[in-house]
């Protein structure tokens, strides 16, 4: 399982992000195989923050192209943080005081956790500071 990070989605659709070359490489290495992904997840909580993002740093326009893709896609499943999860996430949230970690981040790690996913199309080290493989 992969789960897959704003800091992703932003970088696949923004050209002028730092990470766009590589972040295109791997979706391009998901799509031929090479890079060996039986599921793709994210959460509402990432769609939520993606068209914030997205909107701010390329356009609406584009934030909807993104958000109509996203919704209607059968490739990646969308996760919602429900109470079960809000909970996990309120607890990773206390403990790592020492970390400048989002509560969107927590709310992330808490699915991964919840469901076993180890490895994060992300470009946030935040994901390796909790335990968590990054790609690409």
């Amino acid at each position: 399982m992969l789960f897959v990070d704003t800091s992703a989605f932003l970088a696949l659709v923004n050209e002028k992000d730092n990470n766009h070359v590589d972040a295109a490489r791997f979706l391009e290495d998901i799509k031929t195989g090479k890079a060996r992904v039986k599921k793709i997840i994210t959460s509402d909580y990432i769609i939520d923050e993606t068209l914030t993002r997205i909107r701010y740093a390329v356009g609406h326009k584009e934030a909807i192209e993104w958000g109509k893709d996203i919704l209607s896609s059968n490739v990646v499943e969308k996760i919602e943080v429900g109470k079960e999860i809000f909970e996990l996430a309120w607890e990773l949230f206390e403990k790592y005081e020492d970390k400048r970690l989002s509560f969107t981040d927590c709310t992330s790690f808490a699915i991964m956790k919840k469901i076993g996913a180890e490895k994060a199309f992300s470009f946030d080290e935040d994901f390796e500071r909790i335990g968590f493989k990054r790609l690409p």
